[in-house]
């Protein structure tokens, strides 16, 4: 009895922590989410960043954001998780790849519905670095961003040994995140909260994910033991 529990134990640490992840990065997406949707004052300091940051560019820092940008969009983050999914597989660890398998199609989709519901124009530049017409809020690329190197920060928590290397892939991963989430301000797409609430977005459904591969993992195991 005491293996059996032993063995639970571990998922019921990670179910736990998921489901509280997953209410605070909820309620602040629903926090900036009412704020965008009601033009509260607070957004205005959207436009105020995004303005700063426009007249603060040099051509260096603009073409390393671009490379950024590119590298995560829709097709080549899907295409760096497929690779990462595959890696996954091979090594055994089948309920991290059919978490990721669920978090990033399903969470890039999650993220379109939400930019037609709210339906919010992109910053408007006389000038502009990047000229997109889709709807701008949630970030798609922030949401992507966060759901790939979510998944490999706690796989790496879950793999590595030793504090420090679990500490400095987190430290990557979530360097990356806000990397991608800061090209696109500065490049004038998205606005402070468009990313911010694109980050909020991909922990829920990041989170979401996991409690859901990890039921369908727990009901494969009980169907094995029977």
């Amino acid at each position: 009895m005491s293996g059996v529990d032993e063995t639970r134990r571990p998922r019921n640490v990670r179910s736990r922590i998921a489901i509280a992840v997953l209410a605070v990065a909820a309620a602040s997406f629903a926090l900036i989410a009412e704020q965008v949707a009601t033009a509260a004052p607070l957004i205005a300091r959207d436009l105020q960043v995004s303005v700063w940051l426009h007249g603060h560019g040099n051509s260096a820092l603009t073409a390393f954001l671009l490379a950024v940008t590119r590298l995560h969009s829709t097709l080549c983050v899907l295409a760096m998780s497929f690779c990462a999914g595959l890696m996954v597989w091979r090594n055994g660890d089948r309920f991290h790849a059919l978490w990721l398998a669920l978090a990033l199609p399903g969470g890039l989709m999650l993220n379109v519905a939400l930019k037609h519901l709210f339906d919010r124009a992109r910053p408007a530049w006389d000038d502009p670095i990047l000229t997109l017409t889709s709807q701008s809020f949630p970030s798609g690329h922030a949401t992507g961003a966060t759901l790939f190197y979510g998944f490999l920060a706690c796989y790496a928590v879950w793999r590595m040994k030793g504090a420090a290397a679990r500490a400095l892939a987190i430290a990557a991963c979530a360097t990356m995140v806000l990397l991608v989430g800061f090209s696109r301000i500065y490049l004038g797409v998205h606005y402070l909260s468009d990313v911010l609430a694109g980050m909020c977005l991909g922990t829920v459904w990041l989170a979401l994910c996991m409690i859901a591969a990890q039921a369908l993992a727990g009901r494969r195991d009980a169907v094995a033991a029977a």
